[in-house]
């Protein structure tokens, strides 16, 4: 059997997820980390500090302090600060709501480079979704004067979960982002996990899998367009239609899905230290605390991360065992096969599954 790239590649966590802080100001119904249900002991700044340390050790180039809402960890400024210190880029992933113009300040001070917005529709679905604990405020409209204000002073990005309910008022989105002069939006679907696996309601929340089409028409239209915001496709979305260069393409040129690269090329770290592949597995892959032992020790034991390292094409299954591209894709997005199908081996979240492969 011929290797696959990722098995070509140098293996370190070239970029870092940190979720500093389990604790959030809203209530968002999606939320993967059920920020605000802290379960475990929270990273001292010392320990944080030391974590620090080991990124630079392993060669990480870029980290995303998120949450949790990270502006609630009363040390998030000089974290970021340390990091930048130590020549890694730090982009700050926010809801929008605290950032106001001291916060801004704090940000760039502390050598901020990008400060990512979550915005997940117009006004009447995204209050929907991302439920505030103030009577009578909108978050949407408080994260949307964040949003402005930013855009002035620093790189700025948009991240939108879809779903069901925002689908439809994508190009509208695009409209008034492209009105507010946003250059860059990441469109990621909706994930089964954390509190949408608790939800009661009838009504879906998840896009269903014959969704993608339109979905990805409309990723493919807005690059064919040239103008911002350029979508930035997350690695959910795909896999290998003739489709797959325009969801990949990026201003430098169009790519292709080539794997997940959790545990290969990126890390991440959870607020009360546990280390994963990527942010949104469950508990079981994960592969170790920073409270018992460093971030050396655990990245550099590979076999802790064999969801991704020692992955094994025989096991695919369902359609992803039939598909000719079973073996370089493997199974796409490894969380949403698992939080879809109960394994990192079958997704059905493919474009490729939406026909005959």
């Amino acid at each position: 059997m011929s290797r696959h790239p990722l098995d070509n590649v140098r293996r370190f966590p070239q970029t870092c997820i940190w979720e500093i802080t389990g604790s959030c100001n809203l209530d968002c119904l999606h939320c993967g980390n059920r920020a605000g249900e802290r379960t475990g002991e929270d990273l001292s700044y010392e320990q944080m500090i030391r974590v620090a340390d080991s990124l630079e050790n392993l060669g990480c180039k870029m980290v995303d302090l998120t949450g949790g809402e990270p502006l609630l960890n009363p040390h998030w400024d000089s974290l970021a600060r340390e990091l930048t210190l130590r020549g890694m880029q730090v982009a700050l992933i926010t809801n929008g709501t605290l950032l106001n113009s001291s916060a801004l300040e704090r940000a760039i001070a502390a050598g901020v480079r990008v400060i990512a917005i979550s915005v997940d529709g117009l006004q009447d679905v995204h209050d929907r979704l991302r439920v505030g604990l103030e009577p009578d405020v909108s978050p949407w409209k408080k994260s949307m004067d964040a949003l402005s204000l930013a855009l002035e002073n620093v790189s700025t990005k948009v991240i939108s979960q879809v779903n069901v309910f925002n689908l439809h008022q994508l190009a509208d989105l695009r409209d008034l982002l492209r009105e507010m002069g946003v250059l860059e939006w990441q469109l990621q679907l909706a994930i089964p996990t954390g509190r949408l696996q608790c939800r009661n309601e009838p009504e879906p929340y998840v896009l269903a899998p014959r969704h993608l089409d339109e979905l990805t028409d409309f990723i493919v239209e807005n690059a064919r367009e040239g103008q911002p915001p350029f979508i930035d496709t997350s690695d959910s979305i795909g896999y290998y239609t003739a489709k797959e260069p325009f969801l990949r393409k990026r201003q430098a040129g169009q790519g292709v899905w080539l794997g997940c690269q959790a545990g290969i090329r990126s890390v991440a770290i959870t607020y009360d230290g546990s280390v994963r592949g990527c942010s949104l597995m469950p508990a079981e892959f994960d592969a170790g605390n920073l409270h018992s032992e460093t971030l050396e020790q655990i990245w550099q034991e590979e076999e802790r991360f064999s969801f991704s390292t020692r992955f094994e094409s025989s096991k695919l299954s369902g359609r992803c065992s039939r598909c000719r591209f079973g073996a370089l894709c493997r199974a796409g997005c490894t969380t949403m096969a698992y939080w879809s199908t109960g394994s990192i081996y079958e997704n059905p979240y493919c474009l490729m599954s939406q026909g005959e492969t």
